[in-house]
């Protein structure tokens, strides 16, 4: 317990200087209400490096947040390694394997203990506004084994970054999910979460300034 304690307060103050530094560089903004308690699986479009920060940071502080991430991806650089596992943000999974399970039972056992966890189920990171690819089986898979209710997100703004950049996330209403694991029901679970997070995405973005400063932001990790 006083280690998950630790880890909690460490992901506080990471998520405040992450909110801190994202209002100074942005303008990062919530639409709609995140559940405010757990366990529940987060399911968002993946466009940039931003994504998960900006989730971790303006999501509520309280329950805790795990990202189900990439290995490579994510752990490939010393320093993030030692960054995230130092506040406990993320689950690596390798995509190389046909699954994971180390990371599942990760996954699963970090939502028996509440936390919200956030999966970006394309699998890629678009790099597009309003992209949206199909969604890998394995999000049905975890949604029907955990049975927590499912939220979905539309992350707006990140595939291209520029000082004053305006963000966005966007909740929509937690869907129950419930069912055995079959390959059909899966398949079907991740075809209708895909059409939960598609609904949310805007019919069209903010207008773009006449000149972007700081656009080499984009690339930063």
């Amino acid at each position: 317990m006083g280690h998950l304690n630790r880890m909690g307060l460490r992901q506080r103050i990471a998520r405040a200087a992450i909110r801190a530094l994202f209002r100074i560089l942005f303008r990062p903004r919530l639409v709609g209400a995140p559940p405010r308690d757990g366990p529940y699986l987060m399911v968002a479009n993946h466009q940039g490096w931003a994504d998960g920060f900006l989730l971790s940071a303006f999501l509520p502080a309280e329950p805790r947040v795990v990202f189900l991430g990439d290995r490579d991806g994510t752990m490939g650089i010393w320093w993030h390694r030692a960054i995230l596992r130092t506040i406990g943000l993320v689950i690596p999974i390798d995509r190389t394997t046909r699954s994971d399970r180390s990371a599942i039972d990760a996954a699963l056992a970090s939502l028996a203990e509440g936390c919200a966890l956030v999966v970006f189920a394309e699998g890629q990171v678009s790099h597009a506004e309003n992209a949206l690819v199909p969604f890998r089986r394995g999000v049905g898979y975890l949604a029907l084994r955990a049975g927590v209710p499912v939220v979905p997100v539309w992350l707006s703004g990140t595939a291209e970054l520029y000082l004053g950049r305006e963000l966005a996330v966007t909740v929509g209403q937690p869907r129950e999910v419930v069912g055995k694991p079959t390959k059909e029901a899966t398949l079907a679970v991740a075809r209708t979460l895909h059409a939960d997070v598609a609904a949310l995405a805007p019919r069209e973005g903010p207008r773009a300034p006449a000149r972007k400063r700081w656009v080499w932001l984009t690339n930063l990790f």
